[in-house]
């Protein structure tokens, strides 16, 4: 029988290697765990998807969908790519900028230096884009 201690120095030990094998694990939807035993009175994350740094930026918006275990003691787990686009997000000022004396030069500098090719209404798109950015460092 594993003690206690021995138990935890193997999880420490998974933990390290997925640390320095610098994987990620991917967020779980649906159920915190993966395991449990008939009367579900114990419960674990057994199950895990852990992909490389790289494998994320390919897929970014993937999850773990974690499903109603059936004939196994083990919940179904699967990966899928989950990405909503919602559109753009709309341009935001705060009020306390408008109280700031320095919001308003900042602006007009700002948008006057931007260099954007295209038609009217893409050009105003994309100089709000570079606004917004520029807004964001501004606040900080």
């Amino acid at each position: 029988m594993i003690s206690m201690s021995d138990y935890s120095r193997e999880i420490k030990g998974f933990n390290d290697f997925i640390e320095k094998s610098e994987l990620v694990d991917i967020p779980l939807v649906g159920r915190k765990f993966t395991w449990h035993k008939p009367n579900e009175m114990v419960k674990s994350r057994i199950d895990k998807v852990l992909v490389s740094k790289e494998w994320l930026e390919t897929w970014p918006h993937c999850q773990q969908f974690v499903l109603n275990r059936s004939i196994s003691d083990h919940c179904v787990v699967i990966l899928k790519e989950v990405f909503v686009n919602w559109g753009s997000k709309p341009f935001r000022s705060l009020d306390v900028w408008q109280r700031d004396s320095r919001f308003k030069e900042l602006v007009s500098l700002r948008w006057s230096t931007y260099e954007v090719l295209g038609g009217g209404i893409y050009i105003f798109k994309e100089k709000l884009k570079k606004l917004k950015a520029d807004l964001k460092v501004w606040n900080k």
